[in-house]
């Protein structure tokens, strides 16, 4: 009498592997294009800090250099009335924080938290 076992993966089994691959997808398709978007404003971010005129620049000035900045790259997330900009008679400071909420599914929300900042030296 030999006894055979089945081997493979039940239909239980296969909706939890594809409930789990449905919940990575979703999440992956949900947070992408809001860290794309931080990648955006960190861009705008070093290429203000690197520019050699933001030195002459007045705060006015430099919110309006990183509001082009964030409207060529589509940012819809932050304003540029929202970053922090002071001048000191040793540097000058830029922070932006910001939250991104957005929706996963039904009233379940994700909320991101960014925070960046550069000092440039005068």
């Amino acid at each position: 009498m030999t006894s055979s076992k089945q081997q493979g993966l039940t239909f239980i089994g296969l909706l939890l592997v594809l409930g789990i691959i449905g919940i990575i997808t979703l999440s992956v398709l949900k947070v992408f294009p809001v860290y794309m978007e931080h990648f955006a404003v960190k861009t705008a971010l070093e290429t203000l800090e690197n520019d050699p005129g933001i030195k002459n620049m007045s705060v006015s000035e430099i919110r309006g250099l990183l509001r082009k900045k964030l409207d060529v790259n589509q940012v819809t997330s932050i304003n540029a009335k929202d970053a922090k900009i002071s001048r000191s008679t040793g540097e000058i400071t830029m922070k932006v924080e910001y939250e991104v909420r957005k929706d996963y599914f039904g009233n379940v929300d994700i909320i991101l938290s960014f925070s960046d900042q550069f000092d440039v030296p005068l």
